[in-house]
């Protein structure tokens, strides 16, 4: 709010208020990009988890 009320130009004020907004969508580029590797690395970890379960039911239906 301080931005709108400050005494300053028009078009300077409608910079900062546009350099604001490409600052909050590159940290929302970020934040989204962090949670989509953390989310893949879940998936791999469950992955691997799930092949030796796997592994482990057809070790024992070999060993009856």
């Amino acid at each position: 709010m301080g931005i709108l009320f400050a005494p300053a130009r028009g078009k300077d004020t409608r910079n900062k208020i546009a350099n604001l907004g490409n600052d909050l969508k590159e940290e929302w580029n970020n934040l989204t990009d962090k949670v989509a590797g953390k989310i893949d690395s879940i998936r791999e970890g469950m992955d691997d988890i799930a092949d030796k379960a796997v592994m482990k039911i057809e070790e024992t239906q070999f060993d009856t």
